[in-house]
Parts: C-alpha cells; sequence; structure tokens
C-alpha cells in the first residue's frame, strides 16, 4: 500500500511512497480504519494548510494520500516484532542445541574416560528333593526352587549387601576404584561416598539379568580399567559363591533341625522308661519279672498243696484219737504255721504294701504291685522305642532329602581380562546427545507458537 507522507506546513512537495509489508487480512484492516479516519484527516489538511498544490480536496481524502501516523507507528512495531521473533527462533536453537550439542560432542571427543566391560555367566544348581510326607515332615519343610535362589543372587549383586560382604570378607572397597583421578568428572566419585549413595552409582555401573528359561544369570560390570573390571568381576562371583553355600546350608540345617529335636526328645522318653526299669529291678531285686512271678504262683500252689494234705492227715487222726493227743496238737499248729505262711504269701501278691497287715509280715515287697509297674513300664518302653526308631528313620530321610536340596554356584562363563574399551561410542552418543536436544527444542517451539496464535 502506498502512503503520501508531508513534511510540514512549508513544504508541500511528497516523498517517496513507503511500502509497508503485510499479509492481505492485514491490509484490508489498514484501508477499513483509513476510510473511519478519512473526515478527520480532510479537517485537519484544511486547518493547517497542509495542501498539496495540484490536487484537490477530494484526492487527499482518499486513504492513499492521508498520513496514517498511528497506523505507521503500529506497522514499525510489528516489524521489530517479527525481527525480534526471528532473532528469539535463532537464540533459542543456539541455546537449546547448539551450545549444549558442542559441549556435549567435546566431551565425548576430549573429556569422557573409557569404559571396559566384563561378562561373566552362572547359574545356582542343584536337584530338587523329593517329598517327605511318608513321614508327615512335608509341612516343616518348604519347597527350595532353583530359580528363587537365582533371583537372590541377583538382587544380592545389586544391594549394599554385596558392597559390605566384599569389604568384610575379601578387605576390598569398591569404591576405590570409581575414585581415581584418571577418571572424568562425570564419572569418578568421592572415596569416602557412604555405601548407602554409592549403592545407587554401583547400579548404573552394572547389569544382571536372570533367564527364566535356562535358569542362568549374565552379569555385565563396567569399570574404567581392564584390569579394575577384572578385579571386580572376580570380587563379586566370591561373595556370591559364599551366599549361595551359606543359603545351601542353612536349608540343610532347616530340613534337619526339627528331625533331629524330635529324636532328641523320643530318646530322652526311652531313656527314662530304661531308668524306671532298672530302679524296679533293683527294688525288687529281680531281672525278670515274669520268672518271679511264676516261681511266686508255684511256690503259692505249693503251700496251698501241702495244707491241704495236712488238713487231710488231721482228718484221719482225729477219727481215731482225740483232738486233746499230743500228734493231734503237734499236727494242728502245723496246719497254723502253713496257714499264716500261705497268708503271708498271697498278702505279697495282693495287697498294697502300705497296708498294716502286709507290713506285719515282715516282708515291704509286694509282688502283685510290682508286676502292675513293671507291664506299665513295659508296654510305655515298647512305646518309646517305637517313636525313637520312627524318629531316627525320618532322621535319616531328612539328611538324604537335606543333600539332594543342597544348591552350588557354577560359573560357566568366567570374566576375562577386556583387551579394548566398548564404552563410550564418541561418535553414537554424540548423535543421539544432537537429535535429542533437536527433538527438545522442536516441542518446545511448536508449544510456543501454538500458545501464542491461541492468546486473546
Amino acid at each position: 500500500m502506498t502512503v503520501l507522507e508531508t513534511t510540514g506546513a512549508n513544504e508541500g512537495s511528497a516523498k517517496e511512497p513507503i511500502k509497508f509489508p503485510g499479509t492481505k487480512e492485514e491490509r484490508r484492516e489498514e484501508r477499513m480504519r483509513r476510510r473511519g479516519e478519512r473526515s478527520k484527516a480532510t479537517e485537519a489538511t484544511e486547518n493547517k494548510g497542509l495542501i498539496i498544490p495540484g490536487l484537490d480536496l477530494d484526492e487527499l481524502s482518499r486513504p492513499e494520500f492521508v498520513e496514517p501516523v498511528a497506523d505507521e507507528k503500529k506497522q514499525r512495531r510489528t516489524l521489530i516484532r517479527r525481527r525480534l521473533q526471528l532473532s528469539w527462533t535463532f537464540v533459542s536453537f543456539l541455546l537449546l542445541v547448539a551450545i549444549p550439542g558442542a559441549a556435549t560432542g567435546f566431551y565425548y571427543a576430549f573429556i569422557a574416560s573409557p569404559q571396559y566391560v566384563v561378562e561373566t555367566q552362572f547359574s545356582v544348581r542343584g536337584s530338587s528333593g523329593a517329598s517327605m510326607a511318608s513321614f508327615g515332615l512335608s509341612s516343616l519343610f518348604g519347597s527350595s526352587v532353583q530359580s528363587s535362589d537365582s533371583y537372590i543372587v541377583s538382587s544380592y549383586i545389586e544391594s549394599v549387601q554385596l558392597l559390605r560382604d566384599v569389604k568384610d570378607q575379601l578387605g576390598i572397597d569398591l569404591r576405590q576404584y570409581y575414585a581415581k583421578n584418571d577418571i572424568d568428572f562425570y564419572y569418578r566419585i568421592d572415596p569416602t561416598m557412604p555405601l548407602e549413595k554409592f549403592t545407587e552409582y554401583w547400579k548404573d555401573m552394572i547389569e544382571v539379568s536372570f533367564n527364566s528359561t535356562t535358569g542362568n544369570t549374565t552379569l555385565y560390570i563396567y569399570g574404567f580399567s581392564a584390569d579394575d573390571s577384572k578385579a571386580i568381576a572376580d570380587a563379586v562371583l566370591k561373595v556370591s559363591e559364599t551366599l549361595v553355600n551359606n543359603l545351601s546350608e542353612k536349608n540343610r540345617q532347616q530340613m534337619t533341625v526339627v528331625a533331629s529335636k524330635q529324636v532328641d526328645r523320643s530318646e530322652d522318653r526311652l531313656r527314662k522308661v530304661r531308668e524306671d526299669l532298672r530302679k524296679l529291678r533293683s527294688e525288687e531285686k529281680t531281672i525278670d519279672f515274669k520268672t518271679l512271678s511264676a516261681s511266686e504262683t508255684q511256690l503259692t500252689q505249693s503251700l496251698e498243696t501241702q495244707l491241704q494234705g495236712l488238713r487231710t492227715k488231721q482228718l484221719a487222726l482225729l477219727e481215731s484219737v482225740s483232738a486233746d493227743a499230743p500228734s493231734a496238737r503237734s499236727l494242728q499248729k502245723t496246719i497254723r504255721a502253713l496257714q499264716k505262711q500261705l497268708d503271708e504269701q498271697r498278702n505279697r501278691m495282693t495287697l498294697d504294701p502300705s497296708s498294716d497287715k502286709a507290713n506285719s509280715t515282715g516282708d515291704d515287697r509286694n509282688i502283685g504291685e510290682a508286676l502292675n509297674k513293671f507291664e506299665e513300664l513295659t508296654v510305655e518302653q515298647a512305646f518309646a522305642t517305637q517313636a525313637y526308631t520312627t524318629s531316627l528313620a525320618a532322621f535319616e530321610t531328612a539328611i538324604a532329602e537335606a543333600q539332594k536340596q543342597e544348591r552350588y554356584f557354577a560359573t560357566f562363563v568366567a570374566p576375562t581380562r577386556p583387551e579394548i574399551a566398548l564404552y563410550p561410542s564418541r561418535l553414537l552418543d554424540t548423535l543421539i546427545s544432537v537429535l535429542v536436544l533437536l527433538a527438545i527444542w522442536m516441542i518446545s517451539q511448536f508449544l510456543y507458537r501454538s500458545f501464542r496464535d491461541h492468546a486473546i
């Protein structure tokens, strides 16, 4: 659009027309505003005498020849804004892409320390034991699965406990390998860093993966020298093997301790019963109570037979002599003595030794009570012997099962000293960093322009 510009009251010449760039919509809006200001521009020109020679008033009232002072300032501000907009796009690209990309490339090319990788593969092996349901002990022993032990080792390698075990068992502080002066500033750590914080750094320097199909565990260890990475891998494998051995030993102890306690209880019970039997034999002064019972029974029967014979003889004698005869009296005394002896014998075999009648015989032994006690102890001994035999069998089975449950740490890919440094991939890492920065810058530009276009 062309606009005529006047310089003052004393000048009537027109300068070269000024062209203001803009879109079609902007030019249409400018024309509408100028038409609305046409009357005001005409009155201002007549009052000030700013009439250009050779042009009539109607021509001056046309928007092409009116000086829109306010619109010109606005258009100038629009031009400045557009120039600043272009400059901000350039500056943002410089700040978000060019400078960080150059710094990243410089770091990877001249500062980043080479990283050596050691690979090792191991597995936790062992045979799964059979069930102990035959002895009722299966509920006491948990089933051990090889994969669970492998998961335990994988978690152990990433834990702070491994760092402590390496230091306590091997006397090696893993922090010393990552605190050397030849390591770049980004990866170098303080050698006095607490182990809890060093654990997070340690997780970034290792990779542990477990294959549930094959049961193998793969371990990658990153170090800043070939010897350091090899030494770290050897230390990790040693303490991991110790862990597996301890788990296997605890598993065996867990399986045998219950059976061993059962054996101890059965043995104590059997020992107590045998001690009671020994005391009973010592008190009764006999070894075989069955023989004693038979002899006492035989003695009682013999006394009864003799007493019966004497009574028969007495009856026959009384038929020929009187009861006061010397022979009849002598026979009566013999019968009374024999009856007394038979009563004593019967009391020993039937009465409680605490009774007065039993103690009056002069013999505090009670054969019947001793026989009853002996029979009870004999039955209890039989049960105790059977329980002891069963517990011994369960203990032997537990030992066999514990041997089957044994785990061992098998390393089938031993760590070796690396020959070259695989990381960092300087060119590839730089390219990836620049692409990421470029993507971030493009997203930020898209969001900025979207918010600006929809701003009220």
